[in-house]
């Protein structure tokens, strides 16, 4: 036999419910802040992981272009959509020409340094981290605080 108030139960089993929405909250927040993270990096000249990219050759600067590498135009960094993915996760995409970026380039055209702007270590950078911690406890606090 059960007693006590039925109510606080049902209360119990509905916000536990709600748990199941912390990771698409979550990452609906983190999301944005991914997007900063990555705009920051144009801001800087580096990858995800703080290290500054290669400088531009003295030939590209004597075409009149400056530092930062990469921000000469604002297409790449206007390419970048960093979305939440449907129930959980973070989807991030940029446009061509970010792949040859990404990892370098060399052929008969002539070459050029790897500039990452997405992570590519196997591991994510610790900004990235933060932000998907955050946002996951900003969600599951959201939830069981009321």
């Amino acid at each position: 036999m059960l007693t006590g108030d039925l109510g606080q139960l049902d209360r119990l089993a509905a916000r536990l419910g709600e748990l199941a929405e912390v990771p698409s909250r979550a990452a609906r927040d983190a999301s944005a802040e991914i997007e900063g993270l990555i705009d920051e990096e144009f801001d800087q000249g580096a990858d995800p992981y703080e290290k500054p990219w290669e400088p531009l050759a003295p030939a590209t600067e004597a075409k009149g272009r400056s530092a930062p590498p990469l921000t000469d135009t604002g297409a790449m960094r206007s390419s970048v959509q960093v979305r939440p993915l449907a129930g959980a996760g973070v989807g991030v995409t940029i446009d061509h020409p970010a792949g040859v970026h990404q990892t370098g380039w060399s052929g008969p055209r002539g070459s050029g340094p790897a500039r990452p702007v997405l992570p590519a270590r196997g591991e994510l950078p610790e900004g990235w981290i933060e932000a998907l911690e955050k946002s996951a406890e900003k969600a599951f606090r959201g939830i069981t605080r009321r």
